[in-house]
C-alpha cells in the first residue's frame, strides 16, 4: 500500500507538471498574441498622425504668418514712440526757448520798474521789522499766554500779513485801515487798560540780598574749606576761552595781552513756592521772591564781598554779572501759575536816520542798508560792574544803578557771575589766590519791581 501510494503521488506530481506545461505555453502564446496587437495599434496612431500632418503644418504656417504680422505692428508702434519723444524733445526746447525768453523779460521789467517803488517797499520792510520788535517787547511786558485772545501772538501773526503803513493822525498810529498803525495803535490801547490793571503804575518796590554760598551753593559758615574748594572748582585760566564772556561782556583788556585767569560762577534762580531764589528747599536765613507776582524784574543790581575789608585785594575790584538763560514770567491770569520762558536777545536797534527828498531821488539810496546807524545783528554787550566789600549794614548806596539788568526778569534759568583777577591786584593769578582766602561770601542784591497781574 505504500509503494502503491508513492506510484500514485509519482503519476499526480506528472500530471500538475504537465498541467504547469500547458499553462507557461498558454500565458507565451497569449502576450505573442498580445504584443502582436499593441504593435498594430501603435501602427494605427502612427498612420493617424501621418494623415494629420499636412493638418498641423498648415496651422504652423498660420501661426508663422501671425507672428510677422505681430512683429511688423510691434515695429511700428516703436517707430511710432520714437517719434513721439522727438516730439517731446522739440517740445521742451520750444518751451526752454520761451520760458527763456519770458524770465529775461521779467527780469528786464524789474529792473526797469519804477525805482520809487522799490524803495518804499525797502523802507516798508524796514518799518515792519521795527514795530514786530516793538510786538515782541509788548508779549513779553504782558505776557499771556497763546491761548489768550489778548496775547501779543496775535499781533505778531497780524504784523507779517501787513501789506501797507495804514493809517497816521498827526503822525501818531490810528485804529481803523488794516496796516501796521493799526496793529501799533491796538497795542497802545491795550497797554493803556492793562498797565493799570496789572498794577504797572504803582509796582511792588522789593530790595533782597541773597548769598552765593549759604542759598545757591548749601555751604554753610562754619565750612570755609567747602567754600574754598567752591571757588577754586569755578577758577578759570583764560576768560577768553569762555564763549559766554567773549560773546556777552565787554573786554577790559584786549586779547593780546595774553589770558586773563578768572572765577566764572554759574547758578541758575527761579521764584517758586518753598525753594529759595536759587532753587533749593526754603530754610532759615533764606530768600525768596513771591510767586503770587506774575512778573518781577530787576530794577538795579549790586555784587557785595563779604569777610573782604579790601586790603588783600582792590577796594574797586570790577565783575561781570549777566544773564544767559531763559527769562521766565508767570502768566496774570488763572490760577495755575503757568510759565513762559523766553530767550532774550539784548541787541542793538540801530537808530533810523532822517529820509530826505535827495535820499529818495538818489538811485543808489537803499533804506535798509543807507538809512540805519548800525546792524540788527549786533548784541550789546555787558560792561563790568563795581563790586563793594560788604561791611555788614544793607545800603542801598551801595546798589549799582546799573541799566543794563533793567527790565530783565529776576527768574532766569541760569546766571554767570565773571570776576577777572586783573581787576583784584595787578597779578591776576595772586589777586585770585587772594580773593579766594579771604572772601567769606559772594552775595547779590537786586531791587525788583513786581505786577501782580489780573
Amino acid at each position: 500500500m505504500g509503494l502503491t501510494a508513492d506510484v500514485a503521488e509519482t503519476v499526480q506530481d506528472g500530471f500538475s507538471l504537465a498541467k504547469e506545461g500547458v499553462q507557461l505555453r498558454t500565458d507565451l502564446d497569449l502576450e505573442v498574441v498580445d504584443q502582436r496587437y499593441e504593435v498594430l495599434q501603435k501602427v494605427k496612431e502612427l498612420e493617424a498622425m501621418v494623415r494629420e500632418e499636412a493638418a498641423l503644418r498648415l496651422e504652423a504656417y498660420t501661426q508663422a504668418e501671425v507672428l510677422q504680422q505681430t512683429a511688423g505692428r510691434y515695429l511700428a508702434k516703436l517707430a511710432e514712440g520714437e517719434r513721439l519723444l522727438e516730439s517731446r524733445v522739440a517740445s521742451r526746447r520750444d518751451a526752454a526757448a520761451d520760458v527763456t525768453e519770458a524770465r529775461y523779460q521779467d527780469m528786464t521789467f524789474r529792473i526797469f520798474r519804477n525805482d520809487a517803488l522799490q524803495k518804499y517797499r525797502s523802507a516798508f520792510d524796514l518799518a515792519a521789522r521795527y514795530v514786530y520788535l516793538a510786538a515782541n517787547a509788548y508779549d513779553f511786558e504782558v505776557n499771556f499766554l497763546r491761548t489768550d485772545q489778548r496775547a501779543g501772538r496775535r499781533f505778531l501773526t497780524d504784523l507779517v500779513r501787513q501789506r501797507n503803513l495804514g493809517q497816521l493822525v498827526d503822525g501818531n498810529p490810528a485804529v481803523g485801515t488794516p496796516g501796521l498803525a493799526d496793529s501799533l495803535a491796538r497795542m497802545e490801547a491795550n497797554w493803556s487798560v492793562l498797565k493799570g490793571r496789572f498794577g504797572v503804575i504803582n509796582p511792588q518796590i522789593a530790595d533782597t540780598r541773597f548769598s552765593l554760598r549759604k542759598e545757591a551753593y548749601g555751604i554753610n559758615d562754619a565750612n570755609d574749606a567747602a567754600w574754598r574748594d567752591e571757588l577754586k572748582k569755578w577758577r578759570v585760566e583764560d576768560l577768553w576761552a569762555v564763549p559766554e564772556f567773549r560773546r556777552f561782556c565787554r573786554p577790559f583788556a584786549p586779547e593780546s595781552l595774553g589770558p586773563q585767569p578768572g572765577l566764572v560762577l554759574r547758578f541758575g534762580t527761579t521764584i517758586s513756592f518753598g525753594l529759595n531764589y536759587f532753587g533749593r528747599p526754603l530754610s532759615g536765613g533764606d530768600s525768596a521772591y513771591d510767586p503770587s507776582q506774575f512778573s518781577t524784574k530787576i530794577a538795579k543790581a549790586g555784587i557785595w564781598l563779604s569777610g573782604s575789608d579790601g586790603t588783600q585785594i582792590s577796594q574797586t575790584p570790577r565783575v561781570y554779572l549777566v544773564p544767559i538763560g531763559m527769562d521766565v514770567l508767570r502768566s496774570p491770569t488763572g490760577n495755575t501759575l503757568a510759565t513762559r520762558e523766553w530767550r532774550i536777545v539784548d541787541q542793538v536797534i540801530p537808530v533810523p536816520f532822517p529820509i530826505g527828498q535827495t535820499d529818495l531821488a538818489d538811485p543808489d539810496w537803499i533804506p535798509l542798508n543807507d538809512s540805519l546807524g548800525g546792524s540788527f545783528a549786533q548784541v550789546r554787550r555787558y560792561a563790568a560792574m563795581p563790586a563793594r566789600h560788604d561791611a555788614g549794614i544793607y545800603a542801598e548806596a551801595d546798589l549799582t544803578n546799573d541799566s543794563r539788568l533793567v527790565g530783565r526778569s529776576a527768574w532766569n534759568t541760569e546766571w554767570v557771575l565773571i570776576i577777572p583777577g586783573g581787576t583784584l591786584l595787578n597779578d591776576p593769578e595772586a589777586g585770585l589766590d587772594a580773593f579766594i582766602a579771604t572772601v567769606q561770601d559772594v552775595k547779590l542784591y537786586f531791587q525788583t519791581y513786581s505786577y501782580a497781574g489780573d
